[in-house]
């Protein structure tokens, strides 16, 4: 999905110039620029940009490290790390937003999250010895604990988006009765890709039914140039014999 929105983009911008890409199909252009020019489209295109341009308030825009790899597949690569068990999310949400060369995390609304979960944590969690010294204290809080904690302390977005997460049912456990979250601007992009892809491949399925066309014609027309040519060399003999019997 990354690999066809970057190809999109970079088409958009093509078009964008007045210019139309070298290698592309003229009937799949045609689509997409009508797909462009369309309001709606602008609007969402528009209201995206602005939202990834905000300053927050003077605290700086969003930042995170995870370069071309989306949340959900940083998530997964954890969980495969973690024997294919649930990582929760302040473990997710720490990963995805320090720099892996200063080792800190950039976005100080993100930092002031974990700060804020990491010491709710510490006040919950039972101490080892029995003097009540907290240093060293155990974390028994549970994966559903924690992630509640994270979801309490990160601010929200217009429609229950989580700012700096991916909200997926592999966060929980499976015991957990909480219905997964669905984005409705991801499902609105989801929807509009999916309805890209079945142009595409309606296309690809015009042209290679097409191409069976031309080769089908192709090899009729060489069965028909054998032919000829095979009763061009019958004509030929034929005459060989003829002039050779009026010599004799």
């Amino acid at each position: 999905m990354d690999s066809y929105t970057k190809q999109i983009n970079a088409w958009k911008t093509v078009w964008q110039k007045n210019k139309k890409p070298r290698f592309i199909n003229g009937g799949v252009w045609e689509q997409l620029i009508a797909h462009w020019e369309r309001e709606d489209t602008a609007e969402t295109s528009s209201r995206n940009s602005r939202n990834r341009k905000s300053d927050r308030g003077g605290k700086g825009m969003y930042v995170h490290n995870l370069g071309a790899c989306s949340m959900s597949t940083k998530e997964d690569e954890l969980i495969e790390a973690n024997d294919g068990n649930p990582v929760d999310r302040l473990q997710l949400i720490k990963v995805a937003h320090t720099n892996k060369t200063t080792g800190q995390i950039q976005d100080p609304v993100i930092r002031g999250v974990v700060d804020l979960v990491e010491a709710e944590i510490v006040s919950q969690s039972q101490p080892l010895s029995d003097d009540g010294d907290s240093t060293g204290a155990s974390t028994n809080l549970s994966l559903l604990q924690i992630n509640e904690m994270v979801e309490k302390a990160v601010p929200k977005r217009k429609g229950g988006r989580l700012v700096g997460l991916a909200r997926r049912a592999s966060s929980y456990p499976a015991s957990s009765s909480q219905a997964p979250y669905a984005d409705p601007m991801i499902l609105e992009e989801l929807h509009d890709k999916d309805e890209r892809i079945g142009a595409l491949e309606e296309q690809n399925t015009t042209i290679l039914s097409e191409n069976a066309t031309i080769r089908s014609e192709n090899a009729t027309i060489l069965a028909e140039l054998a032919s000829q040519k095979k009763f061009n060399t019958e004509i030929m003999q034929k005459q060989d014999r003829l002039m050779s019997s009026s010599s004799s």
